[in-house]
């Protein structure tokens, strides 16, 4: 953990850097899709299936907890969303950041400390490579663990595209690193709006 700290440093000046040299953000809007049915356990052990993904708005993204730099930088740059979100939305209305683990052999036993290291409400959820790669399929995303080498190591590759998801469980947009985090969190905010009114035209 005391790397990931070390390099934090770094990355916040590179984020916002990167950021700062960037036009506005890439949002991109979906056509509302379902996602598969999978079985995961979270960071404290409870079961993680498709239905624990109804109820809030959630952004997923791919990682594992071992990356140098991607994972690190993006969880960052959510931390950052999530704080102007804050200035827009009342606490219970700010979005979930779910870290799918791809890497579980490695993950399993440090992903509470590795997720909580960026902020206590984020969530980690790995569980048996079958399972992870039902999600990973389900948010159009990807996911690969190369062959060991003789000392046992091998090279983790994976989508870093943040997916959102909405109180149905079903998938509405994707956020594509580097994050304007302002940018972001008033197309969010403007989501939830839609949505709430949607849902309700929809119960009249």
């Amino acid at each position: 953990m005391r790397a990931v700290q070390t390099s934090l440093s770094l990355l916040a000046v590179l984020l916002s850097a990167l950021i700062a040299g960037t036009a506005a953000a890439e949002i991109r809007g979906l056509e509302p899709a379902e996602l598969p049915p999978f079985e995961l356990r979270d960071h404290t052990g409870r079961s993680f299936t498709r239905d624990s993904l109804k109820g809030q708005w959630d952004l997923i993204l791919l990682g594992f907890t071992h990356c140098p730099d991607v994972c690190p930088f993006v969880l960052s740059n959510l931390v950052q969303v999530r704080e102007e979100m804050s200035l827009r939305v009342s606490p219970d209305n700010l979005p979930r950041v779910v870290f799918v683990a791809v890497d579980p052999q490695r993950d399993e036993a440090v992903l509470a400390g590795y997720v909580g290291y960026f902020h206590p409400d984020f969530l980690g959820v790995t569980g048996a490579w079958e399972q992870i790669a039902l999600l990973v399929e389900g948010v159009d995303g990807f996911a690969r663990l190369g062959e060991p080498g003789p000392d046992g190591a091998y090279e983790v590759r994976h989508s870093a595209a943040v997916v959102v998801v909405a109180p149905n469980g079903r998938i509405h947009a994707e956020l594509l690193p580097p994050i304007d985090p302002a940018a972001a969190a008033e197309y969010l905010t403007r989501k939830q709006l839609a949505y709430r009114r949607g849902t309700a035209e929809a119960a009249q």
